[in-house]
């Protein structure tokens, strides 16, 4: 294992995964409107709540594309079955029935999104992974 590019293709794919939730807030417009008052301290855990889970997960989809990669082979039919993987491990909400009787069709548009935001991701962590040359 690269652990060297796995660490890049972690920062790739929590790259991405953080662009996705900057746009996810930008097109539903949940920014906090700016005010005079407002302090550094309470934008900590909106950092907190957006960067620290997208680097994590960047990391863990790396990785899963870095084990999976012997088995299944290298490319992007790898990085969208990982990613998908991932995606079901991270969204379990999408399995209750109660999600999808609200309005079946927002929810079936944030289903893909989120599956879109996940194959991404791992398909950019994948792009980039190298193994080490044989010596």
């Amino acid at each position: 294992m690269n652990w060297a590019r796995i660490w890049i293709g972690s920062a790739f794919a929590g790259a991405a995964l953080l662009f996705f939730d900057i746009g996810n807030l930008i097109l539903t417009q949940r920014i906090m409107t700016p005010e005079p008052n407002l302090m550094w301290g309470e934008l900590v855990p909106i950092a907190c709540n957006l960067i620290v889970p997208s680097v994590v997960l960047g990391f863990l989809l790396c990785w899963m594309y870095v084990l999976a990669r012997p088995r299944l082979g290298p490319g992007p039919k790898t990085a969208i079955l990982i990613g998908s993987i991932g995606f079901i491990f991270a969204n379990t909400y999408f399995a209750g029935l109660a999600v999808w009787m609200n309005s079946p069709s927002a929810t079936l548009i944030q289903f893909i999104l989120l599956w879109f935001k996940f194959a991404a991701a791992t398909y950019l962590a994948g792009w980039q992974y190298i193994e080490k040359s044989p010596e």
